[in-house]
């Protein structure tokens, strides 16, 4: 008798996937990582708005977020040779987390309205101007409010600004009221034209208003650009020696920089986006007596200044510079595509290493064309930030260049040839995002 046939044996369900040291210590590393993240950003009360002054601290929070979402998606994926899949998720995670971090230093520094680049002490108030005054010893002086709407501005190269407006000053009534006893230091063209009205006050004052013409020379810096800002300020001196000039804070309302006054309300700013306007006061020293004998040399001029700040619309130029260098990015990380050593893939692609080498040059220079427009348009004398864009192109397509000879040539690097140079396009992206990071944090933030 047979004895009767055993029951097939079925294999035991899987052990639960356990997780191994590595990525314990990653989990671990995230959470730290977190932590310090929160520490940091506890002292920024309005992350959008305090980038230049929280730098340290904004660096702190975007690094340590980064990293630590990046540990996060390592845990999660396990990315391994295996599992190329996964090793594209994580490549696209790392790309990605970069991207928005960059997106959100830009965000912020567009909206950081901080009052920079005013020339002097900032005043507000004519209780503010009199202690400045009496801190500079200049309270004995005669004091001539001064005002002023200005009604057009326009940058006419990269150093000189044309302003248009009224320009006005209460003035005794036994003092020339057809000359301003005003000065324009910085104007290269134009200045103050002609009188346009001229009220007696009552109270042994007289009103005297002109009209404004002036192109400025100044300085202005662009190596923020295209995310730039710049104060635009006209300085004003006495023409009169013992006089000193202060602003007609009675033209106006409570003074509040935010509010802009001083600028006429539909102004076309073009693609600016003012966000400040003040007075301030200060002095400066020609060392040299102007020819009047027992002057001394080191004697100074009282300066009334009128500032205004503006913040560039960056979304046009951004885009203007970017979508260019975008395409090209992509055109690029295409060509890695084409790089095999099947025959049969290579005639059907057309691909050889000069092709390659030849398309990597001509992208050299397409950007070269467009980084000289883009220097000759700014006219810094530093390194702007949009340069950062194309410096990292450069060194990319240098990469892709390398890559080429290496792969085709007969003594390889082990990592190019694995799975068909595909460590060079999981690679492409993060480290193109990541130096873009690092520059806008090297050039805002640090």
């Amino acid at each position: 008798m047979s004895s009767p046939t055993p029951p097939p044996l079925t294999p035991p369900p899987p052990a639960p996937a356990r997780w191994g040291a590595p990525r314990v210590l990653a989990a671990i590393a995230a959470a730290v990582l977190f932590v310090l993240a929160g520490v940091a950003a506890a002292g920024i009360e309005k992350p959008a708005h305090e980038v230049m002054r929280q730098g340290g601290r904004l660096t702190v929070v975007l690094v340590c977020t980064v990293v630590g979402i990046v540990l996060v998606a390592w845990v999660l994926l396990r990315p391994r040779p295996a599992r190329p899949s996964s090793l594209g998720w994580f490549s696209v995670t790392v790309s990605t987390l970069c991207l928005l971090a960059t997106v959100f230093v830009w965000v912020s520094v567009a909206a950081d309205d901080t009052i920079t680049g005013t020339p002097g002490t900032v005043v507000t108030t004519p209780a503010e101007t009199a202690e400045h005054l009496r801190a500079e010893q200049r309270e004995g002086m005669q004091q001539i409010p001064t005002g002023l709407m200005i009604q057009t501005a326009q940058f006419t190269d990269a150093n000189n600004v044309r302003l248009t407006g009224l320009l006005w000053q209460r003035l005794p009534a036994s003092a020339d009221t057809k000359n301003p006893a005003v000065d324009l230091p910085d104007a290269v063209d134009g200045g103050i034209g002609d009188q346009v009205y001229l009220l007696d006050n009552g109270d042994g004052t007289r009103t005297v208003g002109w009209k404004l013409r002036a192109t400025l020379r100044e300085q202005f810096d662009y190596n923020h650009y295209p995310l730039d800002r710049q104060t635009i300020w006209m300085t004003m001196w006495p023409r009169t020696a013992g006089t000193v000039l202060v602003p007609d804070f009675a033209a106006y309302p409570p003074w509040d920089p935010e509010q802009v006054y001083g600028l006429y309300a539909d102004m076309v700013t073009g693609e600016w986006r003012t966000h400040f306007s003040a007075f301030s006061m200060g002095e400066v020293s020609n060392r040299t007596t102007h020819g009047a004998v027992g002057t001394s040399v080191e004697s100074t001029v009282p300066e009334l200044h009128f500032s205004t700040g503006i913040t560039r619309r960056f979304l046009s130029p951004l885009l203007d510079r970017l979508v260019p260098l975008i395409v090209i990015a992509m055109l690029v990380f295409a060509s890695l595509f084409v790089v095999t050593k099947d025959s049969d893939r290579r005639s059907l692609a057309g691909f050889s290493t000069w092709t390659v080498i030849g398309f990597c040059g001509a992208m050299m220079l397409v950007i070269a064309v467009q980084h000289s427009s883009l220097r000759s348009a700014t006219g810094a004398t530093g390194i702007v930030y949009a340069e950062y864009f194309y410096f990292i192109l450069y060194l990319v397509i240098a990469l892709v260049a390398f890559n080429v000879v290496e792969y085709t040539s007969t003594h390889r690097f082990r990592l190019l040839d694995w799975n068909g140079n595909m460590a060079a396009r999981l690679l492409y992206w993060p480290v193109v995002t990541v130096l873009l990071l690092a520059a806008t944090i090297g050039v805002f933030v640090l």
